[in-house]
């Protein structure tokens, strides 16, 4: 069969992302791959515009199916073809997230939707939730479902990824209109983040010299955001969880109970289920705390949105409209990004300091030895899960038995929804078909 399939809504097709289109300052651009496949080179009009790459080949490379699965084919280009940084011998298959580059060109192979146009702009209410990949795109439809409940609301992701701006962002959509407080949870014993929390009065303990009324009353009509909540200690989750029932505080040293008006949000590194599992966290505090959850996902799994991230940032840093050179933004896109966006943020300022104004940033040896930095904490992250490989007709047994609901099958199998999406569309499978009525 040949064509392009009619898809019905929320079924992507995979796509080539240009994510720094020359000269590496417009916004990105996607282009759907057709079942025929897609010829890149030197003058093809594959894009808005043809390319003018003097580095790419006339015909460099080409993108084709076989089968279930996308494969680069190298066209005998004279530069080559890189796929992560590393070059193709001939032909490759492509998986969700693969860097390819051409010349001087970078493309970025995906099946999300294609981002925003330039003359759509992102709500000004929400600059700091930078992207437009299925992931964030879902924290933001989830943020905008819970923000006006008064619900307590978990936030996890790993270091970096923005867990408290999606906590601010909760609360400046949640129509209160108290002040937004914050606490890190981490290092405190039972008796200080008590005192930190509810407060205390005159004299309650030595050096108490003025009652203290604690972060719960201080945030009075606002949000509460406990930060790093896996670090609170086992000993004193009983007390918090009563207040968060009772919304009541005791501040140390009183035997009054005083009334608390505040949304809780907590935040955390960790999954807290699995620390409940593990016994180092009450299951009773989980479930009050978690009744809603969002989780954010780490930088490397959605690098469609390093380019628009990467403006943002030197917006940030006072270096709006700087390009990139290509060796620059190969090494964002390919790098594995174990300290995400505030990663990123620290080789971008790197780079800004090291290369001379006026000239696109370069990948010099300062920002060689920042990208080294940042791979120190990728020893802790935790081993990626082997690829699912998933023929139809197996495909086609887990749609009947989820009845087409490709959230749950995703999580059934372990793997993301764009790529679950872009398998279902090589097996040429409408999840549509199989949800019951």
């Amino acid at each position: 069969m040949t064509g392009t399939i009619r898809l019905r809504p929320g079924t992507l097709p995979p796509a080539l992302l240009l994510p720094f289109p020359h000269p590496g300052t417009g916004p990105a651009q996607s282009r759907p791959i057709p079942r025929e496949g897609l010829v890149l080179g030197r003058g093809e009009a594959v894009f808005d515009q043809p390319f003018g790459d003097p580095a790419m080949s006339p015909r460099h490379a080409e993108v084709r199916f076989q089968g279930a699965h996308a494969v680069v084919h190298d066209l005998g280009s004279a530069a080559g073809t890189r796929l992560n940084g590393v070059p193709v011998r001939e032909s490759h298959t492509l998986a969700e997230g693969d860097v390819l580059r051409l010349g001087d060109t970078m493309f970025v192979y995906t099946s999300t939707e294609p981002p925003p146009a330039a003359d759509e702009p992102r709500s000004a209410t929400e600059p700091e939730l930078t992207g437009a990949t299925a992931s964030i795109e879902a924290v933001r439809r989830s943020i905008a479902a819970v923000a006006p409940h008064p619900r307590t609301v978990v936030v996890t992701g790993e270091t970096g990824t923005g867990k408290e701006i999606v906590a601010r962002l909760l609360h400046r959509h949640s129509g209160r209109s108290g002040p937004f407080v914050a606490v890190n949870c981490g290092g405190f014993t039972e008796g200080l983040l008590a005192s930190e929390l509810f407060g205390h009065v005159r004299g309650a303990f030595t050096g108490a010299v003025a009652e203290q009324q604690g972060l719960f009353r201080a945030a009075r009509g606002g949000t509460l955001l406990l930060d790093e909540a896996s670090d609170i200690p086992l000993a004193f989750q009983p007390t918090l969880l009563r207040v968060l029932e009772t919304w009541q505080v005791r501040p140390v040293g009183s035997s009054r109970d005083v009334p608390v008006d505040v949304r809780v949000v907590a935040a955390s590194n960790r999954e807290l289920v699995s620390l409940v599992q593990q016994g180092l966290f009450r299951a009773d505090l989980y479930a009050r705390l978690a009744q809603w959850n969002i989780r954010l996902p780490p930088l490397r799994d959605r690098r469609e949105d390093i380019p628009a991230l990467s403006r943002a940032l030197l917006a940030q840093l006072g270096a709006e409209g700087r390009a990139l050179t290509p060796d620059l933004e190969e090494a964002l896109l390919v790098h594995p990004w174990p300290l995400n966006v505030r990663g990123l943020s620290n080789v971008l300022s790197i780079a800004v300091i090291a290369t001379p104004a006026g000239q696109p940033l370069a990948l010099g040896p300062e920002v060689l030895a920042a990208l080294e930095d940042n791979r120190i904490e990728r020893s802790v992250l935790p081993p990626a899960a082997p690829p699912v490989e998933l023929d139809r007709a197996r495909l086609e047994e887990l749609l009947r038995r989820f009845g087409g609901r490709v959230a749950e099958l995703a999580r059934h199998v372990g793997v993301s929804r764009p790529k679950l999406y872009r398998l279902l569309w090589s097996a040429e499978l409408d999840p549509a078909c199989f949800r019951r009525r």
